[in-house]
C-alpha cells in the first residue's frame, strides 16, 4: 500500500511538472526594433563633428596657420568636419 502511495504522488509530481501546474508558457519573443528606432539609436551614438579649419578644399586642419599654410592665400573658416563618422549641426 505504501508503494502504491509513492508511485502516486511521483506521477502526480511528474504531471504537474511537465503541464507547469496547468499554465502554458509562453516562447520569449524579442522586442521588434523599427527601422526609425535602429537609425534613431545609431545617431544617438555618432557625436557631433567637431570644428576644423578649412579653405573648401575638400580637406579640413586642425590650426588656422596649418589651412592658411595649405591654402595658399586662399581664406581659411571654421566649419564642422563633416566627413561622415559624426552628424553635423
Amino acid at each position: 500500500m505504501r508503494i502504491t502511495s509513492v508511485v502516486a504522488g511521483v506521477v502526480a509530481g511528474l504531471t504537474l511538472a511537465l503541464t507547469g501546474c496547468g499554465g502554458v508558457a509562453e516562447p520569449e519573443q524579442e522586442p521588434t526594433v523599427t527601422e526609425e528606432q535602429a537609425a534613431s539609436r545609431d545617431v544617438n551614438q555618432m557625436a557631433i563633428c567637431p570644428l576644423k579649419w578649412t579653405c573648401y578644399d575638400g580637406r579640413y586642419y586642425s590650426t588656422q596657420a596649418q589651412c592658411t599654410a595649405a591654402c595658399s592665400g586662399t581664406p581659411c573658416e571654421r566649419e564642422h568636419a563633416c566627413t561622415g563618422g559624426c552628424i553635423c549641426p
